[in-house]
């Protein structure tokens, strides 16, 4: 009877592992590293308008380059951003946003004072584009409008938390 036990148990243990297939067994590094590269990503405020700074900076520092042969569209073009140069009041015409039309006024009665002007990041009155505005060596304004959609298809991906 003992023998008959132990022999149906051995052959039922021998059958439900030959069952078990370990060939497929999953990579569980590959398959964390998947997981994590398909998670959900979360995109801070401030982390879009960092990388807008930064886009800003950078096309800034191309345009302004002695040996840039680029005009602006081609630059527009590169970048995918909306490029608008020129005198403040001529782009106050040109924007109908009344936010952006306020900050132009502030630019036009600065640069009449002859005060310095950094470089500034602006939020549109919907709040969907951010606006790098700087002051060109010939005083003429310079808008770069980033769209916030176009901004977080392109963040860095270390930023992302």
């Amino acid at each position: 009877m003992k023998k008959s036990l132990v022999l149906t148990c051995l052959v039922l243990s021998i059958l439900s592992l030959q069952s078990c297939d370990f060939s497929k067994r999953i990579d569980t590094t590959a398959a964390v590293k998947e997981m994590k590269s398909r998670q959900v990503k979360r995109i801070l405020p401030q982390d879009i308008t960092n990388k807008a700074d930064t886009w800003g900076q950078e096309v800034q520092a191309m345009i302004e380059s002695p040996s840039n042969k680029l005009s602006l569209d081609s630059i527009a073009k590169q970048f995918q951003i909306r490029i608008q140069s020129g005198k403040a009041i001529n782009l106050k015409q040109q924007n109908k946003d009344k936010k952006i039309q306020e900050v132009l006024d502030a630019l036009e009665y600065s640069l009449s004072m002859n005060q310095e002007i950094p470089p500034s990041i602006q939020k549109n009155t919907s709040g969907d584009s951010l606006f790098y505005i700087f002051i060109h060596k010939k005083q003429d304004v310079i808008l770069l409008g980033f769209s916030k959609s176009q901004i977080v298809l392109n963040i860095d991906k270390p930023l992302i938390k």
